[in-house]
């Protein structure tokens, strides 16, 4: 991919991990969506005057990073929306309401049901019909129409952004309702390293991690949220994961890798370790 889009890739990253620490609201979503639309333009303009080297690196640009860029417009303003309109009301109020947004999410998955399989299984049979400026019309028309005009002018562009968004406000979700059924975990972190022990590999692999421990309860018999886990890697190891959401899409869009790559690894050497017939 081009040098120029990967700087502003990395850019907007840096920014949202900074902004990700203000405290949720207006001023918030103003100051996240400033930086995500120049992201935007930024990228617009390098697009119009990029040529790309073959098919694939397009399919690739319209196919996961537009996309993800997208996505992060999305998300804001919908947390930002969930955020002003939870009730006034008991925890079970709250749970009712948060349960209602999780709903949501879920039929709008339905009613795209087979784009959203396209999306989630990895398929590329259809990608030079869905990925490519030239792109026809498509077959099965999707439910949602883009709000970008022409910044988006593949037919799949935009529904792929509203998937990576919508999935992440789903765990966001979740994490408010652990947050109202769990309170008494809440306090719990770990914000001073217990000895000089530092995390030194990839962010990603302490990701896996993270989610390996929440995924197969592990911690507090099961009671700890994916949010508190990684406060707790990132305390005591002393490393920075940042948005624990963002960084599992890494894991996701794994091509010729393992999914679990860190994981395999893991179990790969434990047995090389049985089989030298050392304890």
């Amino acid at each position: 991919m081009d040098q120029q889009l990967e700087n502003i890739k990395k850019v907007l990253n840096e920014e949202l991990l900074e902004l990700n620490e203000l405290e949720p609201g207006l001023n918030r979503l103003n100051l996240t969506l400033k930086a995500i639309d120049s992201a935007i333009a930024g990228i617009e303009q390098v697009r119009q005057n990029l040529k790309f080297t073959d098919l694939d690196e397009e399919i690739y640009f319209f196919k996961h990073f537009l996309p993800e860029t997208l996505a992060y417009r999305i998300e804001e303003i919908m947390k930002y929306h969930i955020h002003i309109n939870v009730p006034i009301g008991t925890g079970e109020s709250k749970i009712k309401y948060y349960e209602e947004e999780l709903r949501a999410r879920k039929s709008f998955f339905r009613i795209n049901n087979f784009h959203y399989q396209y999306f989630k299984t990895g398929m590329t049979d259809l990608d030079r019909t869905y990925f490519l400026a030239d792109a026809a019309p498509l077959t099965v028309p999707a439910a949602d129409l883009s709000e970008f005009g022409s910044q988006v002018p593949t037919p799949m562009t935009y529904l792929f952004a509203k998937f990576i968004a919508y999935e992440r406000i789903q765990y966001c979700v979740l994490e408010e309702i652990a947050k109202i059924k769990y309170p008494e975990l809440q306090g719990v972190s770990a914000t001073q390293p217990a000895s000089d022990l530092r995390w030194t590999g990839d962010a990603v692999n302490m990701v896996e991690l993270a989610y390996g421990l929440w995924l197969t309860g592990q911690l507090n018999h099961g009671n700890a949220s994916l949010n508190q886990i990684v406060r707790w890697l990132e305390g005591s190891l002393q490393v920075s994961i940042g948005i624990i959401q963002r960084r599992f899409s890494e894991i996701e869009r794994r091509k010729r890798l393992s999914f679990t790559k860190f994981i395999d690894q893991m179990k790969e050497a434990i047995l090389r370790k049985i089989d030298e017939g050392n304890s």
